[in-house]
């Protein structure tokens, strides 16, 4: 498995350290109230880019937030619950594509199931 690339700098990392520490949550309480693993959480708080945006949002609600606001810091007006678009999620400033691009995802497939073609 590749080793995630670790950016410490970025809002998500500080908010994710700066929230945790105020309300003395433990990696471990927070990595219950995600759903994910341990090593997640710590990978999280160490700068790596999380890959799971749901069990993101599982732990901004757990925390008392939006996921917005975990990630990036801003808040936004989108009802409570709702995803951000896909845009808002992956804008790093950078200019990746030039020109008009609609993305619609429909459905997102859980990788364990992609392995069975979507069969249980």
């Amino acid at each position: 498995m590749k080793k995630p690339r670790l950016r410490p700098d970025t809002p998500f990392t500080r908010i994710l350290n700066s929230m945790l520490k105020e309300r003395e949550i433990s990696v471990r309480k927070a990595a219950k109230m995600a759903g994910v693993g341990i090593s997640t959480v710590m990978s999280w708080k160490s700068g790596a880019m999380p890959e799971n945006y749901i069990a993101v949002k599982r732990l901004a609600e757990g925390l008392g937030t939006t996921l917005s606001f975990l990630l990036t810091g801003e808040d936004d007006t989108r009802q409570p619950g709702a995803l951000p678009a896909i845009a808002e999620v992956f804008d790093d400033a950078g200019l990746i594509f030039d020109g008009y691009a609609k993305i619609t995802v429909q459905r997102l497939v859980p990788k364990n199931l992609k392995k069975t073609g979507g069969k249980e």
